[in-house]
């Protein structure tokens, strides 16, 4: 079903309207409800197919006020944006893209490849950062694991008993968070981009 959300100000007055589409069917309609608020638009596309999100930005009347689509990396590409005639700009903003109507921009393609470029650098900077994050998370654990096991082999050469319930369950506790990122880690391993991570972090630490 398809949903109107509004934003207020801080006098409660409407700032701006969203029309989030999940599904096709009934666009007009929406289209003209719409248009019948005195304020800012945008159309959530986010929720939807690829194909369907470009017939939908491709039959927006034309006369129409300005609208914003709102759409994920996963469906703007290049050939699908040279298709639509009616947007004027594009943006990036918290991680999703912005086209604006209008009368077409001779520069929205040029623009768009270059946001395109931050999107995608922006998006392996943030994976390698993952990535060295479990590295460091996994060398963490490893230490205190060590540090576990050598208190444990003391309490047992000395005989004592004095928090040793303690210690085990401490020890089991930290061995299952290093099983879970064990695992995380050997998916990343398995990707192209960790398997770089991993040898440059390697080479780092002096292996």
């Amino acid at each position: 079903m398809n949903k109107f959300f509004m934003e207020l100000d801080e006098n409660n007055n409407g700032r701006s309207v969203t029309l989030v589409i999940q599904k096709n069917e009934g666009i007009q309609n929406a289209f003209a409800r719409l248009g019948s608020y005195d304020m800012a638009k945008q159309i959530d596309l986010t929720k939807i197919d690829v194909a369907s999100v470009w017939e939908i930005i491709n039959d927006f009347p034309e006369n129409g006020e300005e609208a914003t689509f709102i759409l994920n990396d996963m469906q703007i590409n290049e050939t699908l944006l040279k298709t639509a005639d009616n947007i004027q700009n594009i943006d990036f903003k918290n991680d999703l893209y912005h086209l604006t109507t209008g009368d077409r921009n001779i520069d929205l393609i040029e623009k768009y490849r270059l946001l395109n470029i931050n999107v995608k650098q922006k998006s392996k900077t943030y994976e390698l950062e993952i990535v060295e994050s479990l590295l460091r998370e996994h060398d963490k654990n490893n230490e205190v694991i060590s540090n576990l096991q050598r208190e444990n082999q003391q309490l047992q050469f000395t005989g004592g008993r004095a928090d040793d319930d303690d210690l085990e369950t401490r020890y089991l506790d930290l061995m299952e968070k290093y099983k879970q990122s064990l695992n995380r880690l050997e998916q990343l391993r398995s990707s192209k981009l960790g398997k770089l991570q991993v040898a440059y972090w390697n080479k780092k630490r002096g292996y």
